[in-house]
């Protein structure tokens, strides 16, 4: 059964209470310079858990991090920059293939827009290589791609390699692509249940020797299909408020998404703003400076709040967000007396 990146991602976005150590090095191709960050990154975490946990506690919460820095081979093996994750119950070394700060905040939840950022980039893929013999299913996204499994291809086992790849999508439903001689293709989509296949073929011949060039081009489609995805929500957001029906009241929206009433959230991720969220009573206390360990971006917070709800986030430059707010959310109609109230 395959997995889709967002459900990999997800116990990081819906991680809360206790302490969550985020940090994010800009790679720049040099282990050395990626080691003196992390390095950084650690000297920081120790000034902000001296206050809140005796030594033996915070020597213990840190030990992957010093372990990493004796040991920083993995890093060689990501071309993005890295996201590090760190609370009680675990540690994960992600690689995070959009623009990043070298930051450290250590925090009640996770610091999750560049990870959401990276999310709406990307869409992950299937790719089906038919040949006369073999079936060839294959895995992508815009920053990997592995092979799943080759199967032979016995005479009249297209329905079979159909009920396969409904099995394996269960919980995950990313785009299909054919690749392969027209007429294995067109019995391949007689049999086929799987709704999201695309209709073109993306190449009249398969060979796996040039996989990689197929794969790029459905790159190069999903890329773009990411792109327009962007910019047509971000005129739903531009013709929403001209229509007066957002709105950039912090305090307002968080009492929205903490009963599900936020339809969709824009937030920029150049900027953060330091407080805490009652999520309890919706009272927002918002600081000018990252005071303590349960300080936390508030629009990063509002973003997974947003998402636990089943609402929308999109993360965008501020110069795109309607009159450069740092944050902007369309609220249900049932949060008209939300609006009104305030």
């Amino acid at each position: 059964m395959l997995t889709s990146k967002r459900m990999t991602l997800k116990p990081l976005l819906e991680s809360e209470e206790g302490i969550h150590l985020t940090a994010y090095l800009v790679n720049r191709g040099d282990l050395i310079d990626l080691k003196s960050q992390l390095q950084e990154t650690i000297n920081h975490s120790y000034e902000w858990l001296n206050p809140i946990l005796k030594r033996e506690e915070r020597n213990r919460f840190l030990e992957p991090l010093d372990s990493l820095l004796l040991d920083a081979r993995i890093f060689k093996e990501m071309k993005g920059n890295i996201g590090l994750f760190r609370n009680k119950d675990s540690f994960r070394v992600l690689n995070v293939p959009v623009a990043v700060e070298q930051t450290c905040l250590v925090a009640t939840s996770f610091h999750v827009k560049p990870l959401l950022r990276c999310l709406q980039n990307d869409q992950e893929f299937l790719l089906l290589g038919l040949e006369k013999e073999f079936v060839h299913l294959y895995m992508g996204s815009q920053d990997s791609f592995k092979l799943i499994d080759s199967i032979l291809l016995p005479r009249n086992a297209f329905t079979w390699v159909s009920d396969w790849i409904s099995q394996l999508t269960i919980k995950t439903k990313p785009k299909l692509f054919l690749a392969g001689e027209n007429s294995l293709v067109e019995q391949m989509k007689q049999s086929l249940k799987y709704r999201n296949t695309m209709k073109a073929s993306i190449a009249d011949t398969f060979k796996r020797r040039h996989v990689t060039e197929i794969c790029q081009s459905v790159r190069d489609i999903l890329k773009r299909d990411s792109r327009l995805l962007f910019e047509k929500a971000l005129l739903e957001f531009q013709l929403a408020e001209v229509r007066n029906q957002t709105t950039k009241n912090i305090s307002q929206i968080c009492r929205a998404a903490l009963v599900g009433r936020v339809q969709k959230l824009i937030v920029t991720d150049e900027i953060n703003i330091f407080g805490k969220i009652d999520k309890k009573s919706g009272l927002v206390s918002i600081h000018p400076f990252d005071l303590d360990h349960e300080d936390d971006d508030i629009l990063d917070d509002l973003a997974q709040m947003v998402l636990s709800q089943g609402g929308e986030v999109i993360v965008a430059a501020r110069h795109e967000i309607p009159r450069a707010e740092p944050i902007l959310a369309i609220l249900n109609s049932e949060s008209e007396d939300l609006r009104r109230a305030l």
